[in-house]
């Protein structure tokens, strides 16, 4: 009987997966280098696993996203245990010159960030230790590696970038090497220098190989996997596109103000500009009741107020519902989720009032949740003052910035941001950057002098009319 999913989600959230990976890990050096010495055995699994715990646990549970979905912890612990064993048992069988903290470390950089995946390459440092004590030097090697890796490969956002990085860290390493064997600490053997140099490049194939896999099954994207997402080809914007045509617009100039103003305050860029190409999906259900595309008739004229509500909110569910059909990242579903957070519909609501005052406001709520991180906070903010300052036409930049103003002071103040971790001056400067972004927007061009010829239909169509028989 397969376990049901809730059980797996439990598993992983009580995190006995660290007792498996720390024994096992165990087990396999035990295996490699100590003959099945359970005594030792033991000793590593227990050592192992408070390594897990107090080294790798302190750091990710700082982690806002690991906090938030059970995804992120159990898929950092399998990546930073299965790269250990692979290194391992590599180092068993083939020398311990091919041991490298790189393959590790680069997986969970690109897909965690850079403080996790120095963490990573601390944790490597010393399950390797267990096995090649005597080698410590060369470990501490690997170990400054990890680092560097960790620091060039934060930003990586094509695939040709980890290659890039790989030769140059192959480099680095055989620097390093070249340095121990200078102050004594290993001997010189001229055959460690291919080798070390083309660990690094050959586990950049494996990366890049394996990268789309965990992403697919993990629902954790690293940069490149978001970049690919926002490819006009993927199926679902390709039917927001053509179903949604003006949300897509709407999403597509949303995105220039998340970006910029996520570049502003140092968060991710690209996660907040793709994530706000996916942000409306769910309008692909029924694009017509939302005005952006509509062309004449408005279908809430034949409705209740109170229908038009339930109609509009409907978008959040399907947008989640199609974020998980099509295995989008997991932040692309809280962003679709969170986007208008718990705020009320205040058109639909003010029409209800005018029926019945005491029409209760809660009616008119959008679920929520509210944003729970900085770059779905962005998107709220970005949402509703695109909206807002298209709805008034143009703008100069002093009317402009009060309704930016306007517009993020009314969100503060409903608390809707209280669980985002945007500060007040980060929302100053998302201010500034929506200006900015709107400013350029609406440049003055110059006005061509206008010619009645330009409305006219050419002689060419008219003799080619008249010579298909047309009147």
């Amino acid at each position: 009987m397969k376990p049901s999913l809730s059980a797996i989600k439990t598993l992983a959230k009580k995190k006995y997966y660290l007792l498996f990976f720390s024994f096992f890990l165990a087990f396999l050096i035990s295996i490699l280098f100590w003959q099945y010495d359970w005594k030792k055995t033991l000793s590593a699994s227990f050592l192992v696993l408070l390594t897990n715990i107090f080294l790798c646990e302190g750091v990710a549970e700082n982690n806002r996203f690991f906090k938030m979905h059970y995804q992120y912890t159990l898929t950092f612990y399998v990546i930073l245990n299965l790269s250990a064993f692979f290194c391992l048992a590599i180092g068993a069988y083939f020398g311990f010159e091919l041991l490298s903290t790189y393959f590790g470390v680069t997986l969970i950089t690109i897909l965690f960030g850079r403080k996790l995946g120095q963490v990573s390459a601390v944790f490597l440092f010393f399950v390797f230790s267990l096995a090649f004590p005597s080698h410590w030097a060369f470990l501490f090697s690997c170990l400054l590696i990890g680092y560097i890796t960790a620091e060039l490969t934060r930003n990586v956002k094509r695939r040709i970038e980890l290659s890039s990085v790989a030769f140059l860290i192959g480099a680095i390493q055989i620097g390093l090497y070249l340095l121990l064997v200078l102050f004594g600490f290993e001997r010189f053997r001229a055959d460690f220098l291919w080798k070390i140099a083309l660990v690094p490049p050959a586990s950049t194939v494996f990366v890049i190989g394996l990268l789309p896999y965990i992403e697919w099954i993990s629902r954790i994207y690293s940069n490149i996997g978001l970049l690919e997402l926002g490819n006009l080809n993927h199926p679902v914007l390709k039917s927001l596109i053509t179903r949604a045509p003006g949300t897509y617009f709407h999403s597509t100039v949303l995105a220039s103000f998340a970006e910029v103003a996520a570049e502003k305050i140092g968060c991710n860029p690209i996660l907040a500009r793709v994530g706000s190409f996916f942000h409306d999906i769910g309008k692909i259900t029924r694009p017509d009741y939302f005005v952006e595309n509509q062309d004449g008739e408005n279908p809430h004229d034949r409705i209740k107020p109170q229908i038009s509500h339930l109609v509009l909110s409907d978008h959040i569910k399907s947008g989640i519902e199609l974020a998980q059909k099509h295995r989008l990242p997991l932040l692309f579903e809280d962003m679709v989720a969170q986007h208008h957070g718990t705020r009320v519909q205040t058109f639909f609501y003010n029409k209800a009032k005018e029926i019945d005052p005491d029409v209760d406001e809660d009616a008119f709520r959008y679920e929520g949740p509210k944003p729970s991180f900085k770059e779905s906070g962005i998107l709220m903010l970005a949402d509703s003052c695109e909206a807002a300052l298209k709805s008034v036409g143009k703008l100069d930049s002093e009317k402009a910035r009060n309704v930016i103003k306007k517009i993020v002071l009314g969100i503060f103040e409903e608390r809707e941001l209280d669980n985002s971790g945007l500060s007040l001056s980060d929302l100053e400067n998302i201010e500034e950057a929506f200006l900015g972004v709107y400013l350029n927007q609406n440049r003055s061009r110059i006005a061509y002098p206008q010619n009645r010829t330009w409305f006219e239909v050419p002689q060419k169509t008219r003799a080619s009319e008249r010579k298909n028989g047309k009147k």
